[in-house]
C-alpha cells in the first residue's frame, strides 16, 4: 500500500531461525550430493565384494556412516562445519586404509594398480577438491599435500619393498603418470582457490571503499553523495511511471545551542540517535540519510503529499520522544511532492523553502 510503513523492528531480513544462510545452502548441496552418490554404494560393493576383501567388509560401514550423515544433514542436528570435517576425517580413513590394505595384499605394484584405480586414488582426487570446499585455500593446500605426500610415501614403500629393481617399465610409468596427475590435480585446485580468495578480497575492499565514499561517517546512514544519486534515478522513474514521489527534509531545531551546552560529542550522539530513530521506521523502498550539519533528507517513493505529511508527523513525535537525559530534541520538517516540471534541484529546493517556514512559524512541526 501506497505509504505503508512497518512498526518498528519489523522487516528485518535473517537466514532463516537465526541461522546462518550460507550453512543452509551447504546442508542442501551436500544432501543433494549424497542422493546422487549414494546409488553407487551398492553397485560398487556387488562389483567388488568377490574380488576385494577390504571393500566386502569397510563398504557397508561406510554405507551407513553416510546415512549418518544425511540424517544429521537433514535434521539439523549437528554444525555444518562439523559434519564436514568428520566426514572428510572418515573419508580420508577410508582412502588409506583401502591403500594399505592393497599394499599389504599385493605382490605387485600391476595388483594394487587394479584395486587403487577404482577406489583409493578417486577418492583422494575427490578429497583434494572437498578440502579447498571446507577449508580456507591454505589449510586446503595443506590437507591435500598431507593427503598426497602420505599416499605417495606408502606406495613408494610398497614398491621398495618388492624391490625397486623388480618393478617393470609399465609399472613405473604408471606410478609417475598417476601421481603427475594428482599433483597437477592439487596445484591447479590451489591456483583456482587462491585466484578466487584473491578476487573476493578484491571484491571485498572495493564495496568497502564504495560503502564509505557514499555513507555518513558519524551516523552511518547515506551522505549526500548518495543521496542525490537516489533522487536522481527515483526522479526519472517517478517520470517515467509516473508514480508519486515525495521529499522530505528535517533539521533539527537549535542544535548549535545543544552543541555549545552540552559539547560536540553530545551533539555527535544527538545525531547518531536521530539517524537511528528514522531508520527503524521507515521501509526498504525510502531513502534516508544526512544531507549536511543537522539536516536530514528521506526519500519516499510511491508516496503522495498526504501519506508523506503523516509520515513526517510520526517523525516528528518520534524525535521528541527520545531520551538522552538532556538536551530535549525536536526537529523541523519541510516536505515537496515531486511534479513532471521538477528536477531534483527544485523538488529539493521546494522542501528546503516549506522546512524554512517551519522554522519561522515556530519550529518543531511540518510543513509543505
Amino acid at each position: 500500500m501506497e505509504g505503508k510503513l512497518p512498526e518498528r523492528g519489523v522487516g528485518s531480513v535473517s537466514g532463516g531461525a537465526g541461522g546462518d544462510p550460507l550453512e543452509a545452502v551447504k546442508r542442501k548441496v551436500y544432501l543433494a550430493s549424497l542422493a546422487i552418490s549414494a546409488p553407487s554404494l551398492p553397485l560398487l560393493w556387488l562389483a567388488l565384494r568377490d574380488t576385494d576383501p577390504f571393500i566386502h567388509f569397510v563398504l557397508p560401514p561406510m554405507a551407513l556412516f553416510c546415512a549418518v550423515v544425511a540424517a544429521a544433514l537433514w535434521l539439523d542436528i549437528a554444525p555444518v562445519r562439523l559434519i564436514e570435517r568428520v566426514t572428510f576425517a572418515a573419508v580420508s580413513v577410508f582412502a588409506f586404509l583401502h591403500l594399505i590394505h592393497g599394499l599389504s595384499t599385493t605382490s605387485s605394484i600391476t595388483e594394487l594398480r587394479a584395486a587403487a584405480e577404482v577406489t583409493t586414488f578417486p577418492t583422494l582426487i575427490v578429497l583434494y577438491v572437498i578440502a579447498y570446499l571446507i577449508f580456507d585455500t591454505s589449510d586446503g593446500l595443506r590437507a591435500s599435500l598431507l593427503l598426497y605426500g602420505a599416499s605417495l610415501v606408502l606406495v613408494l614403500t610398497g614398491a621398495a619393498s618388492s624391490g625397486f629393481g623388480n618393478l617393470e617399465g609399465s609399472e613405473i610409468s604408471w606410478m609417475a603418470q598417476t601421481y603427475a596427475f594428482m599433483g597437477a590435480v592439487v596445484v591447479l585446485l590451489y591456483a583456482t582457490a587462491f585466484a578466487k580468495s584473491q578476487l573476493s578480497r578484491e571484491r571485498a575492499v572495493t564495496e568497502a571503499m564504495s560503502h564509505l565514499a557514499l555513507t555518513d561517517q558519524l551516523t552511518g546512514v547515506s551522505n549526500r553523495r548518495k543521496l542525490y544519486m537516489d533522487l536522481q534515478r527515483e526522479a526519472e522513474s517517478a517520470v517515467r511511471y509516473d508514480h508519486p514521489l515525495s521529499v522530505v527534509l528535517l533539521d533539527l531545531d537549535h542544535f548549535k545551542k545543544i552543541n555549545d551546552s552540552h559539547g560536540h560529542g553530545r551533539g555527535d550522539e544527538v545525531l547518531r540517535e536521530v539517524a537511528k530513530t528514522i531508520s527503524s521506521l521507515l521501509r526498504k523502498a525510502d531513502h534516508f540519510g544526512r544531507w549536511g550539519g543537522e539536516e536530514f533528507i528521506l526519500l519516499a517513493p510511491e508516496t503522495t503529499l498526504e501519506k508523506a505529511s503523516d509520515l513526517a508527523e510520526r517523525l516528528r513525535r518520534a524525535i521528541a520522544d527520545i531520551d538522552l537525559d538532556q538536551p530535549d530534541i525536536t526537529a523541523s520538517f519541510g516536505i515537496a511532492e515531486h511534479t513532471p516540471r521538477d528536477t531534483p534541484e527544485s523538488l529539493v529546493k521546494r522542501a528546503d523553502e516549506a522546512l524554512y517556514n517551519a522554522k519561522a512559524a515556530g519550529r518543531n512541526r511540518v510543513y509543505f
